[in-house]
């Protein structure tokens, strides 16, 4: 096999809300520059779920035009968005995508078995078994916006035994590396987690720190879902740094005697994801550059809310991070960086050339717009030259008119990259390949035409998307379908 993948909701395609785009992923363009004809990985119809918010809102603008009368709204929300609701449910759950039918595809396994969600520490605690399990146990209500109940059960079950075989109950993602590289050999990895360990603060608007004790997670993170009982959702540095250990302590297992490549994706800043919006009075901080060790000017706001609301919601609600708990969460996941490149420091000396970072934090670092000041560094490929309008990291918007004015870089639910954005990850990602010497690991020969024809957002852009400002109805229903992006609340 020339190339495995493992990671989360990035690594699978997850793209405005739903469960997945991996078609359009940044490892299947690797995968096509590598020359595999058959590199396998899940397809997800009826725009894949909970919730596909382009696909809401195509269906919007398709119903009303650019613009939705108040009465329009009335029949919107009672009709319109409902019945997409009850085809994705009716499909995932007692159809052919439910959880008790073998995925029509036929496939065994994927050559690509990263599932949104997932922390370090799910590559080898979550398993089919524990799916089925628990969405047979926590069964939900229909109500009139439902979305698919335990979806993030439901695809991960779905790509680590898509045919329900017994043999392959127990098989984490971990487990299906070993049985990969014991069956036929595996040339590369690409392992990306860690972005789960933190993301849950900016979903929830919340912070929940673990206890620091050292302690390796000893439960899928599924068990963390109940907000209310103030579960974590961020690692102190020093449960990270156990979790990662284990990780690697477990490739190195499965790897024992074999040349396989590794590469390891270091942990975005997730507080640069739109999701959360910074509101209110700015701040300049000295932060240390992660891959020089400079110090630079990073610019923080006062609150971070969700983006359809101002500073005044921020206040009077209490609905924000503030100031200090977004610098600690940067704090946290710049030390989780650290951490990782010492550890592979430490394994490349007992195994030579296994182990190559690949450095997405310092990727998106320098694609920020808002905190370097709308001057990002990031230095695009050549083909984007001329190309008009260049993506940003803004919050997507169009006119009425249907013109691009701001985004591109993420998807409609704020935190995932659109196709663009895959494109961009893959381009990076195949630099580190071809430096580590991959064969055909040419990142120039990527065809950015049909990357950016993909991205629909980009090349078809939504012209009823102001709805979200405009409808406050609208903007709660959506932060409240964004919230289960992690895992159901």
């Amino acid at each position: 096999m020339k190339l495995f993948t493992i990671g989360d909701s990035i690594s699978h395609g997850f793209m405005s809300g739903a469960a997945a785009k991996t078609e359009l992923c940044y490892s299947t363009l690797i995968a096509q520059q590598l020359g595999i004809k058959n590199y396998q990985y899940p397809t997800w119809p009826k725009e894949g779920m909970p919730v596909n918010i382009e696909e809401v809102f195509r269906r919007l603008e398709k119903a009303y035009g650019s613009g939705i009368s108040t009465l329009e709204w009335v029949h919107a929300l009672a009709k319109t968005i409902p019945a997409y609701l009850n085809e994705v449910e009716k499909y995932y759950e007692r159809g052919k995508g439910a959880a008790d039918q073998p995925y029509e595809g036929g496939q065994e396994y994927f050559d690509n078995v990263a599932v949104r969600g997932f922390n370090v520490s799910d590559s080898w605690l979550m398993t089919p078994k524990y799916c089925k399990k628990q969405i047979e146990a926590n069964r939900t209500r229909n109500g009139i916006y439902s979305s698919v109940d335990n979806s993030f059960l439901r695809t991960a079950l779905r790509v680590l035994n898509p045919q329900l075989l017994p043999e392959h109950d127990k098989k984490s993602q971990l487990d299906w590396l070993k049985y990969h590289s014991d069956k036929e050999g595996v040339e590369n990895v690409i392992i990306w987690l860690g972005a789960n360990n933190a993301l849950g603060t900016i979903v929830d608007l919340k912070v929940h720190f673990t206890k620091g004790k050292g302690e390796i997670t000893n439960a899928p993170s599924d068990t963390f879902a109940d907000e209310n009982k103030k579960v974590y959702n961020l690692w102190h540095p020093k449960d990270f740094e156990a979790d990662y250990r284990e990780l690697l302590n477990r490739i190195d297992r499965i790897l024992e005697g074999k040349d396989t490549k590794v590469f390891l994706g270091t942990v975005p800043l997730v507080t640069i994801a739109p999701l959360a919006k910074g509101v209110g009075e700015t701040f300049t901080v000295k932060v240390e550059n992660q891959q020089t060790g400079e110090k630079e000017d990073v610019i923080y706001s006062k609150y971070y809310t969700y983006f359809p609301f101002d500073e005044d919601f921020a206040f009077k609600t209490g609905i924000n991070l503030g100031f200090n708990q977004v610098t600690h969460i940067d704090k946290c996941i710049r030390e989780y960086n650290k951490i990782i490149k010492r550890l592979v420091a430490d394994r490349n000396v007992t195994h030579p050339g296994r182990y190559t970072i690949i450095d997405y934090s310092q990727m998106l670092d320098s694609m920020a717009f808002k905190r370097n000041g709308g001057a990002p560094t990031y230095e695009f490929p050549e083909y984007f030259d001329f190309q008009y309008p260049l993506p940003n990291t803004k919050y997507y918007h169009a006119d009425t008119d249907g013109n691009l004015k701001q985004g591109g870089i993420f998807s409609l639910d704020g935190v995932h990259p659109s196709a663009i954005a895959h494109g961009l990850i893959a381009y990076e990602t195949l630099k580190v390949m071809q430096n580590a010497g991959v064969p055909d690991a040419n990142p120039n020969a990527l065809n950015w035409d049909e990357i950016i024809q993909s991205d629909t957002l980009y090349t078809q852009p939504i012209s009823v998307i102001h709805e979200i400002y405009d409808n406050t109805k609208l903007a709660e229903w959506l932060m409240t379908i964004l919230k289960k992006m992690r895992k159901e609340q």
